[in-house]
């Protein structure tokens, strides 16, 4: 057994290396995650006050030119300046130095073009070599413009909230920040990712971890700057991570090498294959168990997360002054989180769409609660009498099952590994069984690797997809279990496209037929028998996209090649792919015409491997053509009549460029095949997450019915 301790380092001690120490990379990135999520939900906190600030002000800024200038003092407005229709200077406060009626720049042209269409615009610029509010304000047939001095007292009361330092930065430079700590300015790599992503980033700012947002103009077009934040102190733990199930990952990695390895290298004897198989399949056993209490516990390290998140969320809504103080929806932004307000069990507002039934019998504790087949994370603030505020969002614990994904692709790699080892471990009897089999697999690995990677790692993400609401343009993507299977179940769409698969999978018979007789008159030595079968064969490996559109042009009801020929005989027109009865026949027909070629070489490889001696034989006993074909050809083409079979009808399962390019399904969803409407909700409709369960059930279907046929015919096709 010496001879197989090379391999068991290499295929059973490294990928169980690979596994264990891969799946506490992925569980302790998944974790060390969390704080920068965090932070960048508190950066778009920040974002979000600035914006109420911003929209507050334009209220107040509302009054009359004439209160404006009484305001004053209370709005902070360090300046401003009135001019009527035609840009004349009225009026300027506190001195007699007036403010221009358009600072000069692009910035301040745009909000002057904004609040001539009767606009209250205001803006942070650079002004009097500093950043300031800038605002216009129109009025009956004047303009008031106003410069506005920074208020630190909006980032005092978001560190009270969220235990988070705030700074503004007007493009590079330094607008508000508490402290001195805080750079003077940002460098335009970081701005210009700003710009280019579009949303918060994590990053490191002078040795210290911080989260960046874009902060963009008043028309919420042009980045002009960047919100900054920092934790300023704890007030909140995150979670720890999971630690004994990351040991308990190493442990069933090293116990599964362990048993392997006192199943074949420590057993002297030659045989006992099934026993090794065996006890290597058990080995696997102990990693599964332990990749799910890593990934469970990972998933317990997110929840608590997104209690804390909920937590942040309702110390926001309690300092910014609740329901009373700023409509609901602008309120739900702050929060970064829905926001429901319950009297008892009647809702009197609400920042969602929700029905109050699921709310009404909920814990006072966070938890988790399903409304309307969504699953929402939840925590109540009480507020005075029976009134109290739900918050709910997304569970992280829902849309971050990246351990879990990671777990399953590199269990599938040790799984691989130990299945060649047991190859090599069955065969290990002699050393030339050994030395063919190590052959064998060297052989095959890259094609396996391509495998892996290119089919695998796709199929197992499919699978991963089909439990989760995966839409390409919603930046969550909560877990829904089995919600996509279950409405599987009632798509009358979906069961549709199955029937019309399953109809279109009729060509499949006929066309082994035609190509059987073809094959036999083709398999003679005649003159000109070879440019015959490559005509045959050539539909077959033309492009079906060129194949679709000749066939599209020839089935046209005024001008295609088919009504004409008809009209001569005095049949037709016939409306072939424009109506539900003809349209799925049409694709039918097109189908057999391509795939003759393919089925006739396949069974003229198999008529030429008949030997013979049996048709001499035959002959000399009297048998005529029928017979012998009857008796002899079918017998012997049994294993290629199942090839063609099984082979077929996967590919009839499969069918699509043809719906795509000649009837996109129609008309009223008459050649709607399953991976058509596959398509559809994938790249239509974005629901990504059903088309992989449709795709896991078209699978499962593929599967059983191939099983099937291995089981009712795979014996009888052997010949005897």
């Amino acid at each position: 057994m010496k001879r197989l301790r090379f391999p068991f380092v290499l295929l059973v001690c490294t990928p169980a290396a690979i596994f264990a120490l891969g799946g506490i990379c992925a569980a302790y990135r998944s974790w060390s995650a969390l704080g920068p999520e965090v932070d960048r939900h508190m950066a778009v906190r920040g974002l979000e006050y600035m914006q109420l600030y911003r929209e507050q002000l334009g209220e107040a800024l509302r009054m009359p030119p004439e209160r404006l200038a009484a305001s004053a003092a209370r709005l902070n407005i360090e300046r401003f300046s009135i001019y009527n229709h035609a840009d004349r200077l009225v009026a300027t406060f506190p001195d007699l130095t007036p403010i221009p009626i358009s600072l000069g720049t692009e910035q301040s042209e745009a909000m002057l073009a904004a609040a001539r269409r009767g606009q209250v615009v205001i803006d942070l610029v650079a002004g009097d070599g500093r950043p300031i509010w800038l605002a216009y304000v129109p009025g009956d047939g004047s303009l008031a413009v106003a410069l506005l001095g920074l208020e630190s007292h909006q980032e005092e009361r978001f560190r009270r909230a969220t235990g988070y330092d705030l700074a503004v930065y007007l493009g590079t430079t330094n607008s508000l920040a508490h402290g001195e700590s805080w750079p003077d300015q940002i460098s335009r790599a970081l701005l210009d990712s700003l710009v280019s992503l579009d949303r918060a980033l994590s990053l490191d700012l002078e040795g210290e971890r911080v989260a960046a947002v874009p902060f963009k103009d008043f028309d919420e077009w042009d980045v002009t700057g960047a919100i900054i934040v920092r934790q300023q102190r704890l007030i909140f733990e995150l979670p720890r991570p999971p630690v004994i199930a990351m040991a308990a990952l190493i442990l069933a990695a090293a116990l599964a090498v362990l048993a392997v390895y006192r199943v074949t290298l420590t057993d002297a004897g030659p045989g006992e294959a099934r026993r090794r198989t065996r006890g290597i399949a058990l080995a696997l056993v102990l990693p599964a168990l332990a990749a799910a209490w890593l990934a469970a516990s990972d998933t317990q390290v997110s929840a608590k997360g997104t209690d804390a998140l909920l937590a942040q969320s309702g110390a926001v809504v309690a300092e910014s002054g609740g329901p009373w103080a700023i409509p609901m929806g602008r309120l739900a932004r702050l929060a970064g989180a829905y926001v429901v307000w319950l009297d008892g069990d009647t809702l009197v507002d609400s920042s969602i769409e929700v029905p109050v039934e699921p709310l009404a019998g909920i814990d006072a504790s966070p938890g988790r609660v399903r409304i309307a087949g969504h699953r929402f994370a939840y925590r109540i603030i009480g507020v005075d009498g029976d009134e109290e505020l739900v918050l709910l969002t997304d569970p992280l614990e829902d849309s971050r099952n990246t351990v879990l994904f990671w777990l399953a692709g590199l269990y599938a790699l040790l799984a691989v590994g130990l299945a060649i080892y047991a190859s090599l471990a069955v065969s290990a009897g002699s050393g030339m069984e050994l030395r063919e089999t190590t052959t064998a697999w060297s052989f095959i690995a890259p094609s396996l690797i391509v495998l892996l990677i290119f089919s695998a790692v796709p199929l197992l993400f499919a699978f991963y997809l089909s439990f989760h609401s995966w839409n390409l343009l919603e930046p969550a993507k909560p877990f829904v279990g089995l919600q996509h299977y279950i409405e599987l179940a009632g798509d009358g769409l979906f069961w549709n496209a199955a029937k019309n698969t399953a109809i279109y999978s009729l060509y499949v018979p006929l066309t082994m037929a035609c190509a059987l007789g073809v094959a036999v008159l083709l398999n003679r030595r005649i003159k000109g028998v070879a440019l015959l079968r490559a005509i045959f064969f050539l539909p077959y490996i033309t492009s079906f996209v060129a194949i679709s559109i000749v066939w599209q042009w020839m089935y046209d009801p005024d001008f295609g090649i088919f009504n004409w020929a008809l009209g001569l005989v005095g049949l037709g027109p016939y409306p072939w792919l424009n109506s539900p009865s003809t349209a799925l026949l049409a694709l039918i027909i097109m189908a057999v015409w391509i795939h003759v070629g393919f089925q006739m070489v396949i069974f003229l490889a198999g008529l030429q491997a008949i030997p013979n001696e049996l048709y001499e034989a035959a002959m000399i006993d009297g048998a005529g053509p029928w017979r012998r074909f009857r008796r002899i050809t079918l017998p012997m083409l049994r294993p290629t009549t199942f090839f063609i079979l099984v082979t077929s009808i996967i590919g009839s399962f499969q069918v699509f460029t043809f719906v795509y390019v000649m009837t996109e399904g129609g008309p009223l969803h008459a050649t709607d095949v399953i991976v058509y409407h596959i398509y559809q909700n994938a790249w239509q409709f974005l629901r990504m997450g059903y088309a992989s369960a449709m795709s896991w059930v078209l699978f499962a279907v593929i599967f059983a019915i191939t099983l099937l046929q291995f089981r009712l015919l795979g014996r009888k096709m052997t010949p005897s």
